[in-house]
């Protein structure tokens, strides 16, 4: 599906999606953005299962930088141990604001907190792993990444600098199209931190899709009447429950096959081809510039990541050379 077709998107969205039955009673998972829709949905499941432990985390957006930095620093104090870690919270927005940190909302909270969580967690989630049974770190992406539209990126001289500039998005063109973007850095996140782990990989990890589902990640832009109304007769014809969607997150967690999923992007439980551009040469130079751009800012708001990046990921001395 490397290109988006209606056709493709139908299929999926009408295709049953196992329900999972794994044994975690010996391990210890972490759901956030749990208190509503697919983390929500997700927690239940995982609980019902009775894991060794469940830690959820609130998706309230004004809650959710704390959340995040909560669950590295709830590990950190206390050093627990964590199996699967499902990164889920985000926010869908169209007006351009920025964050106290100066980043546009939906680029910091969808993608650059997300990353930061998803480092920090490295650690803890290496631990636990072996080689055989490999730890995972899943960020809930979106088929929204094959509308993404950052043609061209390879030729700013910032990527990142260009996704937060205000000027950039004042076209309501962007901003629009800003949910997409953040998904598809997402998608190239888990593409560019895969390829950098050691092999045999004591941690897997992957960008899953949960579908279009209903939820209220898109409430804003359904604030208009008109759009409201297309938006409720499409979740009407196809879109999937939110348990429905959530199966996808759960799957991923806990049934066998990490190890094959490592890496890649996810769809109806299975290992999907990425978006055309993701696939591209333009593509592969924004995902690796992006990759750095990334560990240069993340750098600056914690130290620790310097330190992880040094010493987990590989190769370790070109890392220390581009930051």
């Amino acid at each position: 599906m490397g290109k988006f077709s209606f056709v493709g998107f139908l299929r999926e969205q009408w295709t049953e999606l196992p329900i999972s039955t794994a044994d975690i009673s010996d391990k210890s998972l972490i759901v956030v953005g749990a208190n509503v829709g697919l983390g929500n949905e997700a927690a239940v499941h995982l609980a019902q299962l009775k894991p060794k432990s469940l830690l959820i985390t609130s998706r309230d957006e004004a809650k959710c930088e704390l959340s995040k930095a909560d669950v590295e620093t709830r590990f950190e104090a206390k050093g627990c141990t964590v199996d699967a870690l499902i990164a889920n919270a985000g926010v869908s927005t169209v007006n351009y604001a920025k964050t106290p940190d100066g980043y546009e909302s939906t680029l910091q909270i969808n993608y650059l907190s997300t990353a930061l969580l998803s480092i920090l967690m490295l650690p803890h989630l290496i631990k636990t792993g072996t080689a055989e049974h490999p730890s995972r770190l899943l960020i809930v992406s979106s088929e929204a990444h094959f509308l993404a539209d950052i043609l061209g990126a390879d030729k700013w001289p910032g990527i990142i600098k260009t996704l937060n500039d205000e000027v950039y998005c004042t076209p309501s063109s962007v901003m629009n199209n800003r949910y997409y973007q953040s998904k598809l850095l997402q998608v190239m996140f888990i593409r560019e931190l895969s390829s950098r782990l050691p092999t045999p990989t004591l941690v897997a990890v992957s960008a899953v899709n949960p579908g279009f589902c209903h939820s209220r990640i898109l409430r804003e832009s359904e604030s208009e009447l008109l759009t409201k109304s297309g938006m409720m007769i499409l979740k009407g014809l196809v879109a999937r429950t939110t348990e429905v969607g959530s199966r996808t997150l759960v799957h991923a967690a806990i049934e066998p096959g990490e190890k094959e999923r490592h890496g890649h992007y996810l769809s109806c439980c299975e290992v999907a081809e990425e978006s055309d551009y993701a696939l591209s040469a333009e593509g592969r130079e924004v995902s690796k510039r992006l990759w750095y751009e990334t560990l240069k800012i993340l750098v600056d708001i914690d130290p620790r990541v310097h330190k992880i990046v040094s010493e987990y990921l590989v190769p370790g001395l070109f890392l220390l050379s581009r930051l």
